[in-house]
């Protein structure tokens, strides 16, 4: 078995992708009061998934279900990124955080905001916005995955 495999411990792993769920959650809560007029423009309502906006106005319940169990998913994923790399990071609590917050956010910028700013008719501002919002989740959260995985 590989090494940095038996050394999960799942309860944990749970806990930080619930605990990345809620900071993820509340964050994009936030950032949805300030860039609203994308999501009432009529020019951006093809952006949207049918699963955001069947219809013009708020999102239905299955979109937030949807949401929450996917983001739980993303936070379990990003914590077994940091079981996978945590002895490659910085021994120092602060720089550990930061090290992994800017290794994630690289990588998500990469993969993530470059293609759909090269693909997609997505407003800059908007992007920006996701992109500050993803750093604030990540930062938040690597502060828990280095407390709570050690």
């Amino acid at each position: 078995m590989i090494k940095w495999i038996s050394k999960i411990n799942i309860g944990k792993l749970v806990l930080v992708g619930i605990i990345y769920t809620v900071v993820a959650t509340v964050i994009h809560q936030i950032e949805a009061m300030f860039t609203m007029k994308y999501y009432l423009d009529p020019a951006y309502f093809g952006l949207w998934s049918k699963l955001m906006m069947p219809t013009a106005g708020p999102p239905p319940a299955a979109f937030f279900i949807t949401s929450a169990i996917l983001t739980l998913a993303s936070g379990i994923s990003l914590g077994l990124i940091y079981y996978y790399i945590r002895d490659m990071l910085p021994a120092k609590f602060w720089p550990r955080v930061f090290f992994f917050t800017d290794l994630m956010i690289a990588t998500s910028f990469i993969f993530s905001t470059l293609p759909m700013y090269l693909m997609f008719n997505v407003p800059g501002g908007i992007l920006v916005s996701w992109f500050i919002s993803s750093f604030v989740i990540l930062l938040v959260s690597a502060y828990a995955f280095v407390k709570i995985l050690k």
